[in-house]
């Protein structure tokens, strides 16, 4: 199915559902479905409220969203409810691109790249099941354990080990990096591009501070070695 039917997006006050209004419900319903079983672990533990947006629902359409989330995510769904603070905006193109129209992401000003923004700094350990998730960059003073999930749309500092997943430049940023004294985690995601976790045999014991960015559409791993 086209990746275009639904779209998940974290935010600060829990998750965004971007939702097609260029197909029929059941088809909606079966690719959230396949989106959920493919994110594994992703929500679980997490205790989040579902806004939805592209499409209108009816009473019946919501419950069966909210029946589905609550079966199949692992989170605690709080409700659901139509996004109305944000207004789906497309960007102007050719006929074909009219037909099928792009999403247009809404960006703050005063986030530009990954030089500046507003941060979020977290204290404490991000424990399993645990969901923070913030519009800008985010600090972890602490550890992220296994099964504990760190989403920003800027960049992601860890200063401490990070075991769980993350997920920098959420909303498509691809200069975003990642940074952890020590980086080990079970998953992670700049922008659209993943990489998985290293083999059993690959991890290392000694705490190495690591930085991860994108370059040629591939996640690279180096060393941070302070200029002298």
């Amino acid at each position: 199915m086209s990746d275009n039917i639904v779209t998940f997006k974290g935010t600060g006050n829990g998750l965004t559902l971007i939702l097609s209004d260029k197909t029929d419900f059941d088809s909606l319903l079966g690719e959230m479905e396949a989106r959920m079983e493919a994110a594994g672990s992703f929500f679980r533990g997490a205790s989040i409220m579902v806004r939805y947006r592209g499409r209108k629902l009816n009473p019946a359409e919501e419950e069966a969203i909210l029946k589905l989330l609550r079966e199949k995510s692992g989170a605690e769904i709080q409700g659901i409810e139509e996004d109305t603070q944000e207004e789906t905006n497309y960007m102007a193109g050719d006929e074909e691109e009219s037909q099928q129209p792009r999403l247009k992401i809404k960006k703050f000003g005063y986030f530009k790249g990954i030089e500046e923004g507003q941060t979020k700094f977290y204290r404490g350990t991000v424990r399993s099941g645990q969901l923070v998730s913030f519009n800008g960059n985010v600090v972890i003073i602490g550890d992220v354990n296994p099964g504990g999930v760190v989403e920003a749309t800027g960049n992601i500092v860890v200063l401490g080990t990070l075991r769980g997943v993350v997920h920098a430049g959420a909303d498509g940023n691809k200069e975003a990096f990642v940074a952890a004294f020590n980086l080990q985690p079970t998953q992670l995601r700049i922008a659209d591009v993943i990489t998985r976790a290293p083999d059993e045999g690959d991890v290392r014991k000694d705490m190495v501070p690591e930085l991860a960015y994108i370059k040629d559409d591939l996640v690279i791993i180096e060393r941070y070695l302070p200029q002298k």
